[in-house]
């Protein structure tokens, strides 16, 4: 009986001093075989910057040619589309653009972006072209929006 107290006592204070050496930094969590981090803390989430007042912006399927030219109420939109892009970790090794994207300013200062448009109910990309190691993702609901432009 001595012996099964022992145990239990040991084991207790074994578990009690694990699980006070935990951190709350960060933890990692096993989902279906898939480690995730999980930040106690929130984080900013680095987004796409708009750098003034939008002109016009214009989508191309090749560069320059058969432009789509948003004004008006369609740019306020559109505007909200790549503002909620959500920077990606890692270094960006994408394929050929699918679209090409021109935000005219105000001031006459243009914005290049890179556009991956993908199907309804998947994220789509967006890529800054000043800095071609960093990618964006929008969302399923901006890419239904943003299939709604090209059409």
């Amino acid at each position: 009986m001595k012996k099964i107290m022992l145990l239990v006592l040991s084991l207790t204070i074994t578990s009690t001093l694990l699980f006070g050496c935990q951190t709350n930094e960060s933890s990692t969590i096993n989902s279906g075989g898939n480690k995730l981090k999980q930040q106690s803390e929130v984080e900013e989430v680095p987004t796409i910057k708009i750098n003034g007042q939008i002109k016009e912006i214009s989508i191309s399927k090749t560069n320059g040619s058969n432009k789509i030219v948003l004004e008006d109420s369609s740019i306020e939109t559109l505007k909200t589309i790549i503002m909620s892009g959500i920077k990606v970790n890692g270094i960006a090794d994408m394929t050929n653009p699918e679209y090409y994207m021109n935000i005219i300013y105000e001031d006459g200062n243009i914005q290049y972006f890179h556009l991956w448009i993908h199907e309804k109910g998947e994220t789509s990309t967006l890529m800054n072209t000043e800095d071609t190691h960093t990618a964006y993702t929008v969302g399923k609901e901006m890419t239904e929006k943003l299939i709604e432009f090209i059409k």
